[in-house]
């Protein structure tokens, strides 16, 4: 009975981290560049051999944790969140300070914050008072040789990145890919830190006057959005049941005292 309750319980716990995650998506439907976020749940089994598995570097398959049969999936716990690398669609704005990557997903424009070096999607710039090509929150936009200078607002950007004023290149933009994806740490809405290996890209058609969509689909989101509710409150049900249970349970034990 208790394990039932513990299961209905873990159960709604995974089912409210989940539908935070939706919410916020749904939140960043209309953010320019925003990368859709899924939770990944695994089973306390295989949360406990992982766990095991790596301990003084001992291989997983030699602590593997028992479990009999019919029981391999019981309780499960949110373990995280996965950022999904597809490409939005691609809106023409007209705005030359507008840019976007055209290139499945893969790179990201590189910037220089307060915090470090980070990574978006987001290619909404503009021109600041010292001449150079920022974020909206004034972080730098770096090229090869740096933060990108431009001389004022008559410039272009070629497909390869190539950034020229007056007909002459300054700077081509920094393009950065990464060894694997699932190393990306989000940090705010459409800004990443990477916790493993970098490298700068040249594989992309950059767009000048255009702006990169979330990848964010609003109708499957609410979709998922309810089929969590049901979930929750479906364990939400096994809890109650459970515990009426229990409690009838600990009435009757005090009766036959």
């Amino acid at each position: 009975m208790l394990d039932g309750m513990k299961m209905a319980a873990q159960g709604m716990m995974t089912m409210s981290a989940k539908q935070d995650i939706i919410t916020n998506n749904l939140a960043n439907v209309g953010t320019t560049g925003y990368r859709k976020e899924s939770i990944t749940i695994s089973s306390f089994t295989e949360i406990l051999n992982r766990e095991v598995g790596g301990l003084d570097g001992m291989h997983q398959s030699s602590y593997e944790i028992a479990t009999a049969p019919g029981m391999e999936t019981r309780g499960t716990l949110s373990t995280g969140s996965v950022t999904h690398g597809a490409q939005g669609s691609l809106k023409e704005t007209g705005n030359p300070f507008d840019m976007a990557l055209d290139d499945n997903g893969r790179g990201f424009f590189t910037i220089q914050t307060p915090e470090g070096i980070k990574f978006t999607r987001a290619g909404s710039f503009r021109l600041s008072t010292s001449g150079h090509l920022v974020t909206p929150d004034g972080s730098f936009v770096l090229g090869h040789r740096g933060p990108v200078k431009l001389s004022g607002s008559d410039f272009q950007v070629s497909n390869d990145g190539v950034i020229s004023c007056g007909g002459k290149p300054v700077d081509r933009l920094l393009v950065t890919v990464f060894d694997d994806t699932r190393q990306l740490k989000r940090s705010g809405d459409s800004q990443f830190v990477a916790q493993g290996g970098v490298r700068a890209t040249t594989d992309f058609q950059l767009k000048q006057g255009y702006l990169e969509q979330a990848n964010v689909n609003a109708i499957n989101e609410m979709v998922d959005m309810m089929m969590v509710m049901r979930n929750y409150e479906a364990n939400q049900k096994v809890l109650q049941a459970h515990d009426q249970r229990l409690q009838k349970t600990v009435n009757d034990l005090g009766r036959v005292r």
